[in-house]
């Protein structure tokens, strides 16, 4: 078994252990895009979990703040903070919200929940760093149901515009959206 499947079996695990104790979440959410954070956090990111705001580092924004539960467990995983603080997510007091919160959590670059808002971000934070030229990469993942939202193509054609080659938009096109089916909300496929 590769490091990123290992990885990937892991943060499911987690995700459906915090699931269950903390009483609610996005459980589909999380286990799709397992496989996804796994590859990204073992074999394409550049960072440092020892130094977390190291200033070379790439950026990764998860648009789908609502599958908090896989990059907490993937950041502990990969030594962003100990593995047993999973086990305070969704609990009375706990900085391991529901969505993703970047307060007091090491390797989340910003707070995320409302869909359509993560390119945005990304891309803001893409062309900062072509401006600054800064060598580091930005990747953001967005959830296929996200993609109906206005600014989500706002932020397309801004980035577009602004040749923003540094910045790897990635879609969870687990073609499922909050009450239906992508095809029958709306169809993301000509």
């Amino acid at each position: 078994m590769s490091a990123a499947q290992e990885l990937a079996k892991k943060v499911r695990i987690h995700a459906l252990k915090m699931a269950n104790s903390g009483g609610g979440s996005h459980i589909g959410s999380a286990l799709s895009i397992a496989d996804i954070l796994a590859v990204l956090y073992t074999e394409i990111l550049h960072l440092d979990p020892k130094n977390p705001k190291l200033e070379q580092r790439d950026r990764f924004v998860l648009s789908k703040g609502h599958a908090g539960a896989a990059l907490y467990a993937t950041l502990a995983e990969t030594g962003f903070f100990p593995v047993s603080k999973l086990a305070t997510h969704y609990q009375d007091g706990s900085d391991l919200c529901g969505h993703v919160s970047h307060k007091g959590i090491p390797g989340v670059e910003v707070s995320t929940g409302s869909l359509g808002h993560g390119l945005s971000l990304a891309t803001g934070m893409a062309l900062a760093a072509k401006i600054d030229q800064k060598k580091h990469r930005i990747f953001t993942l967005l959830s296929d149901g996200e993609c109906d939202e206005g600014s989500t193509w706002e932020a397309v054609l801004f980035a577009a515009h602004h040749h923003l080659d540094n910045l790897i938009a990635i879609i969870d096109y687990n073609k499922i959206q909050s009450l239906d089916t992508v095809a029958d909300t709306l169809e993301l496929e000509p």
